[in-house]
């Protein structure tokens, strides 16, 4: 499972990064374009917001597998690594049970919206979608965490 995660959280990472470099050739054209040409690109905020979802929920989980998010060591450092684990453990019990929620409540907004953009008339839905996928994804990377925090946890 924890293999499967992997690879799919480093996929969605990937498409992130992706768009992080489409949003930045957006910002330069709408920049240059406005200040050099006095001609922005319409519908260039718009269109940024939109990539913004794309970046960051799809890389949650990614974030999570890489064991890449902030974390405070002043006093993790000085526990023994039994005791980290089971800290480990409870942070993570409490981040799924939080992000459950969440992850909730975005699933049901998903299933309800019908709105679109003012400029462009680009539709909501499918970026919910991917901000409801991505937090499932978070959720599923937290739960593959927990499983393996726990496994130190009875080994030590």
């Amino acid at each position: 499972m924890k293999q499967v995660m992997s690879t799919v959280s480093r996929w969605a990472g990937t498409v992130s990064s992706l768009f992080i470099f489409i949003m930045m050739l957006l910002t330069v054209a709408d920049v240059g374009g406005r200040y050099f040409l006095n001609r922005p690109v319409n519908g260039a905020i718009e269109l940024v917001e939109f990539m913004l979802i794309i970046i960051v929920f799809p890389s949650l989980a990614w974030c999570v597998m890489e064991d890449k998010h902030i974390a405070v060591d002043l006093l993790m450092a000085r526990l023994s690594g039994r005791l980290q684990a089971v800290v480990g453990v409870i942070t993570l019990l409490l981040t799924l049970g939080t992000y459950a929620v969440i992850t909730w409540a975005t699933i049901r907004e998903t299933l309800e919206v019908n709105t679109r953009t003012g400029l462009l008339r680009i539709p909501h839905a499918p970026f919910y979608w991917v901000m409801s996928l991505g937090m499932v994804l978070f959720c599923l990377a937290v739960v593959v965490q927990l499983i393996s925090n726990a496994g130190k946890v009875m080994k030590k």
